[in-house]
């Protein structure tokens, strides 16, 4: 694997993680290793973020976690979301952000 391949990973990794675990520090050493290592902001919201969203949803449905960590979790999402957005702009990259839906123009 290349070791730039393993660097997104990793920060992805990251990203999902910090859903996962509720730590708003993690996420936002995610969004500024991703910006840093010019990664494609929307890999890093659709592999990291989102998917340690479906993965708390998941744990949601099979009872393994209260609502309550669903409402942190996104809590953290959104804290992630509002970096990268700032990071987008500050770096002049063209970054929306509608909603749900990400598009890297």
């Amino acid at each position: 694997m290349k070791p730039e391949k393993q660097l997104f990973n990793k920060i992805i990794d990251k990203a999902r993680e910090s859903v996962l675990n509720f730590d708003s520090g993690e996420a936002e050493s995610a969004v500024r290793e991703a910006v840093d290592a010019g990664m494609d902001p929307v890999d890093l919201i659709e592999l990291g973020f989102i998917e340690g969203m479906k993965e708390m949803g998941d744990r949601f449905e099979k009872g393994d976690v209260p609502l309550l960590h669903i409402f942190a979790a996104s809590r953290i999402m959104e804290k992630g979301l509002s970096l990268l957005k700032s990071c987008a702009m500050e770096n002049k990259l063209d970054l929306r952000i509608f909603g749900n839906i990400v598009m890297n123009v």
